[in-house]
């Protein structure tokens, strides 16, 4: 199974399942271009990060303890 860093499937939202904090992402809403997971240094290993896009400029980023994602199908 890939990890969600390598996984390269189109990501069509991602949100937040925590109860202390509230967050929705989708691609095609409020001007959403592209969601993108990438790796960030922590301390003593990479964690991944989300970036979310509207057109080519990257307008939030959050670590993606405590995300949901859905891919395109």
């Amino acid at each position: 199974m890939k990890d969600i860093v390598q996984d390269k499937r189109e990501i069509e939202s991602v949100w937040v399942v925590t109860n202390n904090e509230e967050g929705y992402w989708k691609v095609g809403s409020s001007g959403i271009t592209k969601i993108e997971i990438y790796e960030e240094s922590g301390q003593m290993a990479p964690v991944p990060w989300c970036a979310v896009y509207k057109g080519d400029d990257i307008v939030c980023r959050f670590d993606m303890a405590g995300m949901g994602v859905k891919y395109r199908l």
